[in-house]
């Protein structure tokens, strides 16, 4: 399969993760009841849109690691080390938040629905959990890391639109500084209409490189 060929392929990934994901951040605080996230976060896991909500999550993050290889693979020849790192630490972000998002799939759901256990939910025991504290703090720096080194390598090259990479950029730090929910949720939303941006360029054929002096 010729390498062009690959690259729609991811650029129609990365389409369609950015698409999910803004339906899921349009929708998570519409039709859930935010308004007990800080004193019953089991009420919002019971809800019967919890689940497919969190599937479209997990779907629109896997789609994304498949997108932005796709990124690097019209970037590597000029990405040098930084690129490198970059990418390195974007996908880890991705997988750690498809780990997450099991969670929210799999077990969240089993523990709510169990008075005995429903705790570790309602009481925010999982949460204050000193090993999911550490994953959850492990994600947040991968996030961080990574996007900053891979946007500064979209930003300084030409295969994009700088303003994609700044977009991407915006929309991770805010998600990942994590200020509030409202402000997590316009990161995803300000996160995936940057990878929209890319993917929309990655789809179409790579520019012949400038031969000026």
């Amino acid at each position: 399969m010729r390498l062009s060929t690959l690259q729609r392929l991811s650029a129609t990934a990365l389409i369609a993760g950015s698409v999910l994901l803004m339906v899921y951040a349009i929708a998570f605080p519409s039709l859930l009841p935010l308004d007990r996230m800080a004193t019953d976060f089991a009420q919002l896991v019971l809800s019967p849109h919890w689940l497919w909500l969190a599937g479209i999550a997990f779907a629109g993050v896997l789609l994304m690691v498949a997108g932005f290889a796709g990124i690097y693979s019209r970037l590597y020849a000029s990405a040098g080390w930084t690129g490198l790192i970059g990418f390195a630490g974007i996908e880890l972000a991705y997988l750690l938040q498809a780990c997450k998002v099991t969670w929210e799939i799999f077990l969240y759901p089993t523990i709510a629905a169990h008075p005995t256990a429903v705790t570790l939910l309602r009481d925010g025991i999982i949460k204050h959990s000193e090993l999911v504290g550490g994953f959850r703090r492990g994600a947040t720096l991968a996030i961080l890391v990574g996007t900053v080194l891979f946007c500064f390598t979209l930003v300084r090259s030409h295969a994009f639109p700088k303003s994609g990479g700044i977009v991407l950029f915006a929309g991770a730090l805010l998600y990942g500084l994590h200020l509030n929910t409202p402000s997590a949720i316009a990161g995803i939303l300000i996160h995936s209409l940057g990878c929209l941006i890319l993917g929309l360029r990655l789809f179409r054929p790579a520019e012949p490189a400038c031969g000026c002096a």
